[in-house]
């Protein structure tokens, strides 16, 4: 069973940097969050995403009162002893002391380590985890991540970069991701494919919904309202994206053996829609032994999932 949190009295800020939002928030000891403020990320400019963060922290600081530490999650390769985010894909970022510099403008300890591991550690403490001694988190946002949980701790690896299930290559040879390389799940089902797949249906003569709204405001999250409505165009994309999605659960599967892959970010708040095509796409291609199970589940952290990792970090360091 993971450990006890730490005393409601105890509180932390916590800081989500997301790939198109940036989440500070004011978390209890047993992971209730007293307080929010987000805002867009200034995508391409480091220092405004940097100033974003440091703004959001003394505001909430300055209206909630005091903290013990600073938990600090982040979208990408994380140096956690340095608090540095190493690369990150979606935004191209490298090599840039976050952790350190937060720590130093606030006066406070400051916990950082990739935003989908703070996700795993935060389920396991708050969420669908506490029962689990092996699991795989999955984020689908802007992005895709991934974290592997075995035994009472998040698995690093060698480089710190274990579960980068989102490079894992779904379709050889398809679309460009930011890593450079092509087809990898998060290039072809993470939010921007959502879009591409929607635009590219509605330039071949696909009528419905979206045909009557601005281009420019397609994205994942209208596509999922059209298609619970049953628009014909946006149900196909959400079973292209979803089968996509199977073949990484087929491989976390085949690979890991997980009690259960828990999926949590923006695009999964679409989960219901996309299940029925995960399960099947992935159920094809997992390799089946006796009455093995196939459990992909929702996270029960919802939407502030990564806020509250972020304060997992701070609230239980590992």
């Amino acid at each position: 069973m993971p450990p006890m949190p730490l005393p409601d009295g105890s509180r932390v800020l916590a800081i989500d940097l997301g790939g198109t939002k940036t989440a500070v928030g004011l978390v209890a000891g047993d992971g209730s969050i007293l307080a929010k403020d987000t805002a867009a990320t200034p995508l391409g400019d480091s220092a405004a995403a940097y100033e974003t963060m440091l703004r959001l922290s003394r505001k909430l600081l300055a209206e909630g009162g005091p903290v013990s530490a600073i938990g600090l999650a982040l979208p990408g390769v994380v140096d956690r002893g340095r608090g540095s985010l190493i690369h990150s894909p979606s935004s191209g970022w490298r090599d840039l002391p976050f952790g350190s510099m937060l720590s130093e403008a606030l006066s406070l300890p400051v916990s950082t380590d990739n935003d989908v591991n703070a996700c795993a550690w935060a389920e396991y403490l708050f969420g669908a985890g506490r029962a689990l001694d092996c699991f795989f988190w999955i984020t689908v946002s802007t992005g895709i991540g991934g974290a592997v949980f075995v035994g009472d701790r998040v698995l690093q690896g060698a480089s710190g970069m274990a579960g980068e299930i989102g490079h894992f290559v779904a379709i050889p040879g398809g679309q460009l991701c930011g890593c450079g390389h092509r087809g990898c799940l998060e290039a072809e089902a993470a939010g921007p494919a959502w879009r591409r797949c929607a635009l590219g249906l509605l330039e071949e003569g696909g009528g419905g919904v979206l045909s009557r709204v601005p281009r420019d405001s397609i994205d994942a999250k209208t596509i999922a309202e059209a298609a619970r409505g049953g628009d014909r165009l946006c149900l196909e994309v959400v079973k292209r994206m979803g089968e996509t999605l199977g073949k990484g659960l087929a491989a976390i599967v085949n690979i890991l053996d997980p009690a259960s892959i828990i999926m949590g970010g923006g695009v999964a708040e679409a989960f219901d829609l996309l299940q029925p095509h995960m399960t099947g796409s992935a159920a094809r291609l997992c390799l089946s032994g006796g009455d093995r199970p196939l459990r992909v589940q929702a996270s029960a952290l919802g939407y502030d999932a990564a806020l509250i990792g972020a304060a997992a970090l701070a609230l239980r360091p590992y």
